[in-house]
């Protein structure tokens, strides 16, 4: 019998039965491949091993991995609910849904809106939005510390106060200065837009900006909304 002495990579882990399983791919040790599943990818299809360890190559915990697994369960939570507020006396109600994305157990996004049939729709698109965008919303814990562009200067991003939420950081250690970073940084989001803003968000403006250089960070939010971000910084 021919031994493997290729050592297993991990490429990824799927839940089933609500327990989590890794994949390798194993050169060298292939299977039939049924269903366009590369030949080389494996299921450990057994109790995980402690962090930093992987498994040998020959073990008998490795079946393949079949084509009926799904990488990624949804779970999709939609509540609506009520509000009132009081005003000059007078009491008025409204009302609106709130929605939660799991995948794989992990909460990864929120979001609020007025009608449950847009929430539905809304989260659908989400699915394959957040699936296919450059910030990781399935492993965001992977993402702090991510070099990025922010208005064209450099800068770093860790995770937000919510799942899908980010903060923006300046990256100094390019040899900007901190006095040039923000500087340039009021010289570029003065130049967007050419429409005249009224003085009372001209000033709300002015204090979150100096509240940024106060904190030293922008407590930017989600991560979807990413006019100003080049993702591939090196």
């Amino acid at each position: 019998m021919k031994t493997l002495t290729n050592t297993p990579r991990k490429i990824f882990s799927v839940i089933i039965r609500n327990k989590e399983y890794d994949v390798y791919d194993i050169e060298g040790k292939e299977h039939q491949g049924y269903g366009d599943i590369p030949k080389t990818w494996w299921l450990y299809y057994s109790d995980r091993l402690p962090e930093g360890t992987i498994p040998p190559a020959d073990s008998d915990s490795f079946v393949r991995y079949h084509k009926w697994i799904e990488r990624r369960l949804w779970e999709l939570k939609f509540k609506m609910y009520n509000t009132s507020k009081n005003k000059w006396d007078e009491w008025t109600f409204s009302n609106g849904c709130s929605c939660e994305i799991w995948c794989n157990n992990k909460h990864i996004y929120s979001f609020n809106t007025g009608d449950i049939n847009f929430a539905m729709s809304k989260a659908q698109y989400l699915m394959v939005h957040m699936s296919e965008h450059p910030f990781d919303f399935f492993n965001q814990e992977k993402e702090n510390g991510r070099k990025i562009w922010w208005h064209g200067l450099p800068a770093t991003i860790k995770l937000g106060y919510e799942p899908g939420e980010i903060k923006i950081y300046p990256d100094y250690s390019t040899g900007i200065t901190p006095d040039q970073w923000w500087k340039e940084l009021k010289n570029r989001e003065s130049k967007i837009g050419t429409y005249k803003k009224d003085d009372d968000w001209d000033e709300i403006e002015k204090e979150n900006m100096a509240d940024n250089i106060q904190s030293g960070y922008i407590n930017w939010g989600d991560a979807l909304s990413d006019n100003h971000i080049d993702w591939f910084r090196k």
